[in-house]
Parts: C-alpha cells; structure tokens; sequence
C-alpha cells in the first residue's frame, strides 16, 4: 500500500456518482475508506473505495490502464460505515486481498473478503462473519512466517472484555489458527494487563487467564484464575473455573 496522491483522489471523484460521499472510518483517526495497493496481482497499484449513495453503502475498486482509470468492482456493501479496510494476502500469498468491516451495529461489523479471480472480483465469505474490532497481519506460528495474513477477530463481551479467535484461510474457509496462538495472544496478555490496572474485575482476570493460557502461560494462567476466584461472583462461574484451574493444574505439573 502506499500514500494517496492527488491523481487518486481525481480518480475516485470521477468514478464514484456525483450524488455519492466517501465513507469516513471512525478509526484509528477518522480517514476516508480508500487504500492504494495492488490487488490483482500485476505489481501496480489500483484504488480501492467505500462510498455511500443515497443511503445504501459500496466499494469501488478502480484500476488505471494508461493514463485512464475504470473501475474493475464495484459492490454494494452492508451497515452504515466501515470499520475495516485492508489489503493483505489473505487467500493467495502472491496476491492481496481485499477485507471489509461493514459496520452494522454500535460494536460490531460484518467481515467481508474480496479476491481477485479471471472472472473478476470474488466475495469470499460465503457466512457471516462477525467482529467488533479486527488485525490483520502474517503471524509467527512454529515455523516462522509464512506469507500469508492471520485474521485475529474480536467479538465485544462487556466493558473492555473481548472474545478473540485467530484465522487463516485454509481450503475455502476461515479455519481457527491455533498455531500462531503463543505470538498473538502475548498481545492480549499485555491488553489485559493495562485493562487490570485501570479497573480490578473478576471477568478480566478471567480473561487475562485465557489469553495467558493460549499464550503458552500455564502458570501464570493458573494464578490468574485463583485470582478470580476470589470475587463473590467469579466469571463465567466458580465451577467453571474450578474445571479449568484443574486442567492447567495437570498441565503444569506435565511441563
């Protein structure tokens, strides 16, 4: 991907219909949706964009032959705005995808993926596909890098909590990456963390615990869910902390 320049923004103004406005992304600093990147695979850059027209919402992406732009998509999206807006090789490792987070509720988006095929641009995601807050991007597995992009997806619990599974594209799905677990969920570890100090809650303990476990953590997992267990009203529930306080119990005892 790379900076947006004045011809882009020319193009995008020509192509999208006069009755039409760019879609302006809440975060990280409210930007217009439109990323340059090459996502056919040729080593030139198209312009990808979310418009909203007359209420409804759509993507556009327009590739430049010459000194002439057209467009080679142009689809119409969900929800209200866009969450997300990213190209990364999620399906081929040579070639970028697109992925779109049509924002549909106050904390939660659709995630759509395009890809390129010889017939055209492809919708991937053949189900819904839900997320309050998304990352993209070539996690470290066993094995190091492999040049293609994870997905780590968070779905909004309460407060600062999130439910968070990581995955890959594998054999024409999204499939859970477990793999990549002990790179990812350190992040989650430290979200925790900075969570706790600001607010001392039995559900982010629990939280804290789960990601320090799939982190590879054991034993500190296993003191953050004695820790919560010390609250009146443990999260989910004291027997099911209990059952899990007793799995990583075994664990620890086998590393």
């Amino acid at each position: 991907m790379k900076r947006i320049g004045t011809q882009h923004w020319s193009a995008i103004n020509s192509l999208i219909p006069p009755t039409s406005e760019l879609v302006v992304m809440p975060k990280p600093h409210d930007q217009p949706a439109v990323i340059v990147a090459d996502l056919d695979g040729d080593n030139h850059q198209e312009i990808a964009c979310v418009y909203r027209n007359k209420g409804e919402m759509y993507v556009m992406v327009a590739k430049q032959d010459e000194d002439r732009w057209h467009p080679i998509g142009n689809f119409k999206g969900q929800g209200y705005t866009v969450s997300e807006l990213v190209a990364a090789p999620i399906v081929n490792a040579h070639m970028n995808s697109l992925l779109i987070g049509w924002q549909i509720g106050g904390v939660w988006s659709n995630i759509d993926i395009l890809q390129w095929s010889a017939n055209g641009f492809m919708h991937m995601l053949h189900q819904e596909t839900r997320t309050s807050r998304g990352e993209v991007e070539d996690m470290s597995g066993v094995n190091g890098m492999d040049g293609y992009a994870e997905l780590a997806l968070w779905l909004h619990d309460s407060g600062k909590a999130f439910q968070v599974e990581v995955y890959r594209w594998d054999a024409g799905n999204l499939v859970i990456a477990d793999d990549v677990y002990p790179y990812y969920f350190q992040k989650m570890v430290a979200y925790y963390e900075s969570v706790l100090e600001e607010s001392d809650l039995a559900k982010y303990w629990y939280y804290l615990g789960d990601a320090q476990r799939k982190a590879g953590m054991h034993a500190q997992a296993f003191q953050s869910i004695e820790q919560a267990l010390q609250f009146p009203n443990p999260y989910p529930s004291r027997e099911a902390l209990l059952r899990w306080k007793k799995e990583l119990d075994g664990a620890n005892r086998k590393s």
